[in-house]
């Protein structure tokens, strides 16, 4: 299982999606967790890598936890889903290519543990797609 930190950003009911470098889907910016290093640690040093913002470790807050299948491999996610605040305008940096924000609507656009977040957090999507 892959362990991550992930930034979950909202407004106006849409959620702070990337893009890294040319993948077709969309996923949550954040990363994979180093050697002995926390999930708040992870945290901080994937946004501040990605979207060149700091975050305020004392507005960490864990949301969710969502496990599906990871983007482009034969392995399990774990996504760990914080809101923070930080410090900064976002912008891409490192890998990350574009970033946007996506609503229920965009679920075709994103990776497929991605798909299960939008599933739980706007359940009427989807009850709105199969009909």
């Amino acid at each position: 299982m892959i362990r991550c930190a992930c930034l979950l950003a909202e407004r106006e009911q849409r959620i702070l999606l990337v893009r890294v470098r040319q993948n077709e889907l969309w996923y949550l910016p954040g990363g994979t967790l180093e050697a002995d290093e926390t999930l708040e640690d992870a945290l901080v040093r994937e946004i501040s890598e990605e979207l060149g913002v700091v975050i305020d470790r004392g507005s960490i807050e864990l949301q969710r936890t969502v496990t599906g299948p990871a983007y482009g491999r034969d392995d399990i996610v774990e996504l760990n889903c914080f809101s923070a605040r930080w410090n900064g305008e976002i912008s891409p940096k490192a890998e990350v290519s574009e970033l946007g924000w996506f609503g229920p609507s965009d679920r075709h656009l994103v990776a497929p543990a991605i798909k299960i977040l939008f599933d739980q957090k706007w359940s009427f999507a989807k009850i709105e797609e199969d009909r």
